[in-house]
């Protein structure tokens, strides 16, 4: 099922979260205004709060407003973290468009970042669940505690495929994770489904992050609206550079090395991928989305069935061989 199709059985709820972005995101200083506006509405997928409000109605009928206003919080956050995301990596397109901090700047990209997530916690206070509340808290911190560990791993080429799953884990697939559980949490689900759906976030997140990696070397700039092998260029050392650097020969080594590491990556990324090509590394990251994904629809299968669990399913098999 396309990922449009999967949105209209949501519409209601999807046109009411755009509204209420656009109205919490607002403020009297004309450069929040204009940068929270460029991230917010820059043509993102909303795979965080659908997923979140989706969740929502596996239980009993959540509150609206509830959920609305978390849905709110989780795509401030991911916002956020987009802003502080492109500075630290100094990217310069996003979605096939200029990023904020290239138009305005390293200093306000970081600030409104800033500005949005100390609005979303702001909105978790309205909220008022200590359950949701904390969730988020920690959430937050462990998004924080990947980034760094992100950074602490550029130009690792001894990284392992364990610590990179725990990174993606930190970065990505807590916010999915997140979003899922909240969901079950609005719904008044019981223990059990809030804990199957927070594992099908877990394992969707980890998928999602996977098959984004996968597009970076092998999809194309069309399908991903930036260029190929931003990882490479920016030293970030991801599965499927891991997993050729496990199996190629010593000349393929030096050279994914000095890739990693030189300032000429952009014009070897077509050897790059040569290699990876070599090394199955494409077919070998493409298992590891696939068993991510089975994983989460186990996690769904637990929990009693539903049209809008159904939609959960339709939304992991999507995404498993997305192009962007």
């Amino acid at each position: 099922m396309e990922l449009s199709t999967i949105k209209e059985r949501v519409s209601n709820e999807l046109d009411l979260l755009e509204s209420r972005l656009k109205i919490r995101s607002k403020t009297n200083v004309s450069l929040i205004n204009q940068l929270g506006a460029h991230i917010i509405q820059s043509g993102g997928k909303r795979m965080r709060p659908l997923i979140l409000i989706l969740s929502s109605k596996v239980g009993k009928e959540a509150d609206n407003q509830t959920v609305t206003d978390a849905a709110v919080v989780i795509e401030f956050i991911h916002a956020a973290t987009l802003l502080h995301d492109d500075v630290v990596d100094m990217s310069e397109i996003r979605h096939s468009k200029d990023t904020a901090n290239t138009i305005w700047g390293n200093k306000g990209a970081v600030l409104v970042g800033d500005f949005l997530y100390s609005r979303a916690f702001e909105i978790i206070v309205e909220i008022n669940s200590s359950e949701i509340y904390k969730t988020l808290a920690q959430t937050t911190n462990t998004i924080a505690q990947g980034e760094v560990m992100q950074l602490m791993n550029i130009e690792n080429t001894k990284l392992t495929e364990e610590d990179y799953m725990e990174i993606i884990y930190r970065k990505t697939a807590i916010l999915f994770e997140a979003s899922a559980k909240i969901g079950g949490i609005t719904s008044a689900c019981d223990k059990t489904q809030i804990d199957n759906l927070q594992r099908y976030g877990y394992h969707f997140g980890i998928a999602y992050q996977l098959r984004n990696d996968f597009l970076d070397y092998f999809g194309t700039r069309s399908e991903t609206g930036k260029n190929l092998t931003e990882d490479l260029v920016e030293g970030k050392v991801t599965l499927p550079i891991i997993h050729s650097l496990a199996n190629c020969t010593d000349k393929e080594r030096t050279l994914i090395e000095e890739a990693i590491v030189g300032e000429n990556s952009s014009t070897q990324s077509d050897e790059i991928i040569t290699i990876l090509k070599n090394n199955k590394s494409d077919i070998y990251l493409q298992d590891k989305i696939n068993e991510q994904t089975d994983l989460a629809l186990s996690s769904l299968n637990k929990i009693p069935p539903s049209n809008h669990c159904d939609l959960l399913k339709d939304i992991a098999e999507m995404c498993r061989s997305r192009g962007r």
